[in-house]
């Protein structure tokens, strides 16, 4: 026997309303054509379905068997469908959300990456915590974001990159500078600390380093966007701790700025993969697993490039 989805449909419906007129109202089908529907299953099976004479009707022994075995159909074949859709990436639309140190250097590989495999991709960037946010509030699937938020709850995080933070300076200023800075020397050297609002993962963790190394640093200036932060430093306005990607957000202005690595001791900036963990396991290691391979095969050799002495701080995880 053949049965069509929505005869099936119709059949479950009359069964869990015991009623034809709130099965059509629950379809959005005239109360004739469920009629219609359930008479004609009948005629197939050569069996009444259901007790027309109790109200509400009752099923059958032959009711209870099919919709047994219906509703083990569409369970399956809802659990089919949802595995089809994890392993193979197929979304209807897909959110996702990167820090601004990442638009240019990653988000575009990632979208073009994903994009034959969702009818639509929907993509945003900010400072970490507002990813965060958008995450629990269900207005993006994935963020990539420099902080673990290891205090907020229903999240399932996956580590993508590692990297060492580094020193950023003015190239005017620092030209007669040797390779190394001391962190004394910083402290005394007349410019300004650049920070990171504390908001962002970014500027939570470069905080913590400075109170850690004991140091006093007066005017600070603080900021949200990577941007603006390697517009100031390139002007002469500050230095700053930040991450080499910086600069691969920024080539324009890379001239501008000289690279040094940190005074001791160092400091790893990691970058994390965060969604809610209701999220299914497949797709979260599918996310993971492509985005490692755009950092290896894309990122990793350019930041080698400009920083070579990065090279044993660098890692994909």
């Amino acid at each position: 026997m053949s049965m069509l989805d929505d005869d099936l449909d119709v059949f479950i419906a009359v069964c869990e309303t015991h009623s034809f007129s709130k099965a059509a109202q629950k379809l959005s089908l005239t109360q004739s054509a469920v009629t219609k529907k359930i008479k004609k299953l009948e005629d197939r099976l050569g069996a009444d379905l259901f007790d027309r004479s109790k109200r509400p009707i009752a099923l059958t022994q032959e009711a209870e068997v099919l919709m047994h075995q219906a509703l083990l159909a569409r369970e399956s074949l809802e659990k089919t469908v949802g595995e089809i859709r994890e392993g193979a990436f197929l979304l209807p639309v897909f959110c996702v959300g990167t820090i601004e140190s990442l638009a240019k250097s990653f988000l575009p590989s990632f979208i073009t990456a994903v994009r034959q495999e969702a009818s639509r991709v929907f993509a945003i960037t900010g400072t970490s915590q507002f990813l965060i946010n958008a995450v629990q509030n269900r207005e993006i699937d994935f963020a990539f974001v420099s902080n673990v938020f290891s205090e907020m709850k229903g999240l399932t995080r996956r580590k993508i990159f590692e990297e060492q933070s580094i020193l950023m300076m003015p190239v005017d200023f620092a030209r007669a500078h040797p390779e190394s800075w001391t962190w004394q020397e910083i402290q005394l050297c007349g410019l300004p600390y650049l920070q990171y609002i504390q908001k962002g993962g970014e500027g939570r963790l470069n905080d913590t380093y400075i109170s850690l190394l004991h140091m006093d640093i007066p005017s600070r200036i603080e900021v949200d966007s990577s941007s603006t932060m390697m517009s100031l430093v390139a002007r002469g306005a500050g230095w700053t701790i930040a991450r080499a990607l910086g600069i691969l957000q920024n080539p324009e202005i890379a001239q501008k700025i000289a690279l040094y690595p940190l005074p001791p001791p160092e400091l790893s900036s990691p970058l994390y993969l965060v969604a809610r963990s209701d999220e299914p396991p497949h797709l979260v290691s599918r996310v993971a697993d492509l985005s490692k391979q755009i950092f290896e095969r894309e990122i990793t050799p350019k930041l080698r490039k400009i920083a070579p002495w990065l090279l044993e701080g660098i890692k994909v995880n």
